[in-house]
């Protein structure tokens, strides 16, 4: 049947042929590819929206692939602290509770089959990167003793500084 109405409409064949060409170089130059990844599921997406509904307004969170990325713009008044020595103490105590925050509200299952979590705290004299494994933020969801939450933190979280 279809063969039959192609032969006798040769003009519709060439025009059918056109458009699959034309569409599949649409496809090629990436003109899908939005819609295609915000359908695709992973579980850092699911982390971010639950995410998103509880992180304060300083704080931005996206997704690289199965990667949670959050930058956190640390605004304190330049009175609060002496020197860059105490500026970095509470930053890094910030940043330990920034991490429990994450673990706490956030879906654990998702959380632990999210592969890294990145962390960066960003203030006019400091920054602070820290990257860990989504696995191990989940741990500290439920641990409650502020040593072991201290130790669990060394060995599991990589921190870099940038003095500004």
């Amino acid at each position: 049947m279809a063969s039959k109405l192609l032969t006798k409409y040769p003009i519709l064949a060439v025009g059918i042929l056109l458009m699959t060409l034309f569409l599949f170089q649409l496809r090629d130059k990436g003109i899908f590819q939005s819609r295609r990844e915000s359908m695709t599921a992973s579980s850092c997406k699911a982390v971010g929206v639950m995410l998103n509904k509880r992180i304060p307004s300083n704080w931005d969170s996206t997704c690289e692939g199965n990667n949670l990325a959050i930058s956190i713009n640390f605004a304190i008044e330049e009175k609060s602290f002496k020197d860059v020595e105490n500026l970095r103490a509470i930053m890094y105590r910030d940043l330990a509770n920034d991490l429990i925050l994450i673990a706490k509200n956030s879906p654990s299952d998702s959380l632990e089959r999210t592969d890294i979590v990145r962390v960066r705290m960003n203030h006019s004299k400091l920054e602070i990167n820290a990257v860990t494994e989504g696995r191990f933020i989940v741990k500290l969801s439920t641990i409650k003793s502020a040593e072991l939450i201290k130790e669990h933190l060394k060995a599991t979280v990589q921190v870099k500084e940038l003095k500004k």
